[in-house]
Order: structure tokens, then C-alpha cells, then sequence
């Protein structure tokens, strides 16, 4: 890719019911791949390799500029979420510019698998989100395990499902969250399986990387990947969103590529990368 791409706003328009127009910025994968001087040379070398080949794919316009772009559009809208991989690890340089970045701004903010993505240890497994979890609620204003935003008598409701999986907690908070009564977006990082998306995920990836892949996907592409068959928390949940009326649509990203497809019975919309110039902008009526 060569040349500065301007930023693109995918923008959708949903028609729920409201009285007044409700304009939400959706942000994900900036990829923020910065280290400090005190980080293991493991850590400094994968960083120096990751930020090289983010700019090249971005035609020379650094992650952390689109990031400020994406704030900047973020300005003219009622509501900001971010939708994961907003650090591709959580470096102090990484956690610090964040917090400069998003300091005296509310927002909802959900993991991503890197932004626990360790470049030291190269893990991001349950235990790398845990540890580093206190790290992102020393700054954020909400949890990105799950949390929840009212606006203009619409519920923007964020879950973790950087794992793959959805938890017995999260579909207890979606419950109470339903019990509230007021129409839902649901923004989680992994999309939920559409078979749209999985032929051109399994050819830039080898994997479904979504939430929900059927057993004989799995078995035919060979995925071996323990995490991705459905537990029963998750199928729970993903019984739960078909069935649920007032969850009115599903926004995603993690895949690095946009599509648009009905799952459960709800739209779903996944982004395109931020450090790419990409954002959603969501108008609800």
C-alpha cells in the first residue's frame, strides 16, 4: 500500500424507534505497538517489527495518529466505544499514551486479545488478561471485562469475548442489562460466526476468529484450537442474543477486514482497523 489513505468512516443507520437521532463512534484495533527503554530486548525487537509492518500497511501514517484522528471525529458524535485491540500489548508506553489520549473522555473500552497481548512472553491467555487488567482499570472509566452505557434511551452494552468464549458472569450482566428495558447494541471484539466472513478469515488467518464456529467448520479446516468450540456459557449467551428482542444489533472488529451479515436474527457489523484510517459511525433513529 503506498500513499497516505484518508480516514474512511463506514457509517450505517439504524432505525430503532428514538425521538431524536443518536450519532456513536465505534473504534478498534489502533494496534499501538510503542515500548519503553526499560522493556526486554525480546520485547524492543518485537516492537521495532510490529510498527514497521503497521506502517507500511497504513502507507506511512503512524497508529497512533489515526488513533487521534479517530478521537477528533469522536468529538461530533454522542458516544465513543472502543472495540479491542487498541494496544497491541500493554506496554507502560502503550498504557500511558492511552491514558493521555482518552484523559477527562467517557467511553466504553472491551479487551481485544492484544490488549493483554504480552511481546515478552508472546501469551495472551486468561491469566496475561487478568494480570493486566488492573493496569487498564487505573485509567479507563469502565470495565472492559462488561460494562454498560445509557444514552438517548439506548443501552450500549461492551462483553469480552477476546477468548472466544462468553462467561456465566457476562450473560448474568446481559440479563440485567435486558431487565433495564431499553433497546441494546451489543459490542463485543470477536464477531459472532457468519459464514459471510469465515472463507476469507480462514485464508488471511487460519481461523474462524469469531465466537460460535459450528463443530464441522472447525473440523473441516482443521482447527484444533481448543478455545474455539462453544462451552456452554457461550452457547447460553448466543442463545440468548437470538432470542432477545430488545438486542437490535451486534458491532465487531478483530478481523481486519469490514463485513456486514444477520447472525442470531440481529445485523452485525464488523470494522475495519483504526491504524488502516477506519472507523464506524452509528446513526440511530
Amino acid at each position: 500500500m503506498s500513499g497516505k489513505r484518508v480516514m474512511t468512516i463506514q457509517k450505517i443507520e439504524l432505525k430503532i424507534g428514538l425521538g431524536s437521532p443518536i450519532r456513536i463512534l465505534q473504534v478498534s484495533d489502533a494496534h499501538l505497538s510503542g515500548c519503553c527503554e526499560e522493556d526486554s530486548e525480546k520485547s524492543k525487537a518485537k516492537s521495532r517489527k510490529k510498527t514497521a509492518a503497521f506502517l507500511e500497511e497504513s502507507g506511512g501514517v503512524p497508529q497512533e495518529q489515526r488513533l487521534k484522528e479517530a478521537l477528533e471525529l469522536a468529538e461530533d458524535c454522542d458516544a465513543l466505544v472502543f472495540t479491542g485491540d487498541i494496544a497491541d500489548s500493554p506496554s507502560r508506553a502503550n498504557l500511558e499514551l492511552l491514558e493521555s489520549m482518552l484523559e477527562g473522555r467517557k467511553y466504553l473500552y472491551t479487551f481485544g486479545n492484544h490488549d493483554y497481548y504480552s511481546y515478552d512472553s508472546d501469551s495472551g491467555c486468561a491469566e496475561d488478561r487478568e494480570r493486566y487488567l488492573d493496569d487498564f482499570l487505573r485509567f479507563l472509566p469502565c470495565d472492559p471485562t462488561m460494562d454498560a452505557m445509557q444514552i438517548g434511551g439506548v443501552n450500549l452494552v461492551t462483553l469480552d469475548d477476546s477468548l472466544a468464549q462468553f462467561s456465566w458472569l457476562q450473560l448474568g450482566f446481559l440479563k440485567a442489562e435486558i431487565e433495564k428495558g431499553l433497546p441494546i447494541l451489543l459490542f463485543l471484539h470477536l464477531p459472532i460466526y457468519s459464514p459471510t466472513f469465515v472463507p476469507k478469515a480462514y485464508e488471511w488467518w487460519d481461523s474462524s476468529m469469531c465466537v460460535g464456529t459450528p463443530a464441522d467448520v472447525l473440523a473441516a479446516h482443521g482447527e484444533t484450537d481448543p478455545k474455539m468450540p462453544a462451552d456452554e456459557a457461550t452457547q447460553a449467551m448466543l442463545e440468548l442474543i437470538r432470542t432477545e428482542p430488545l438486542i437490535k444489533a451486534i458491532f465487531a472488529s478483530h478481523l481486519h477486514f469490514t463485513d456486514e451479515a444477520e447472525v442470531l436474527g440481529k445485523p452485525q457489523f464488523v470494522n475495519e482497523p483504526c491504524y488502516l484510517g477506519s472507523v464506524r459511525e452509528i446513526v440511530l433513529r
